[in-house]
């Protein structure tokens, strides 16, 4: 929708601007009352269709200025269900739409045609309406050739009911939830367990600590209690 109403803003300049611009000679100048009548019904279209243009244009402009804001607004901030239903809006406007734009783009191509008879002799005028009915064609069979290559069936169409409410779309949520909370309860297991395995090393390398003192305090006073002691002599016992 962007895209349609910049190009017709577009187009909308040049047609204001074709409209305004533009002078063609007085009536009087093109001679016998025939000639003038025939001046006559040349402006009456050029005048017509180059309005048309600009106001086909002005349409798509404000259309699409709507649907961009309000479309926006109320799958945003709308209620439950706002998204789904500004998007099939946006998509049945798009018709509406996508007419006016072709009707601007007729008319102002048609408004060129009109406007070389009215500005060139009639051999230039000739070719240069030939060359512009050679430029409508192919701009209609390239709409009828993009369209039935991206055409599709209406019924076959995925909306967002299949997205929000299709039951791969929550098992794929609820096991991405599932495995996040997994994933966050290894780590805090992980962390449990090496916070006790380091508490673990530490009691344990105080605890050694500990006994190497109390063993060297034992080894000292064992050492003193012997010098105190008298010696004993030890007899060997004779087996009979």
């Amino acid at each position: 929708m962007n895209t349609v109403g910049t190009i017709s803003a577009v187009l909308a300049g040049l047609d204001i601007t074709l409209l305004i611009e533009f002078s063609p000679a007085d009536n009087v100048e093109w001679g016998n009352d025939r000639m003038i009548m025939i001046a006559r019904v040349l402006k009456f279209l050029y005048y017509v269709t180059i309005v048309a243009a600009f106001c086909s244009n002005m349409i798509v402009v404000s259309q699409t200025t709507l649907l961009s804001v309000l479309g926006a607004g109320m799958a945003l901030r709308g209620p439950d269900g706002s998204m789904m239903v500004a998007t099939d809006g946006i998509y049945e406007e798009r018709n509406s739409v996508f007419l006016a734009f072709g009707y601007g783009l007729a008319c102002t191509v048609g408004s060129v045609v009109v406007c070389v008879w009215l500005v060139l002799h009639w051999e230039a005028a000739l070719c240069c309406m030939l060359l512009l009915l050679f430029t409508c064609r192919t701009i209609w069979l390239n709409y009828q050739r993009v369209k039935n290559r991206f055409a599709f069936n209406e019924d076959e169409t995925v909306d967002f009911q299949d997205i929000m409410e299709g039951p791969a779309n929550i098992q794929a949520v609820y096991k991405y939830n599932n495995n996040d909370n997994n994933r966050r309860t290894s780590h805090q297991n992980q962390r449990k367990i090496a916070s006790k395995h380091y508490h673990n090393a530490n009691r344990r390398a105080q605890s050694s600590a500990s006994s190497m003192e109390l063993g060297l305090f034992m080894n000292e006073s064992d050492s003193s209690d012997d010098w105190n002691k008298p010696q004993q002599r030890r007899v060997p016992i004779q087996t009979i």
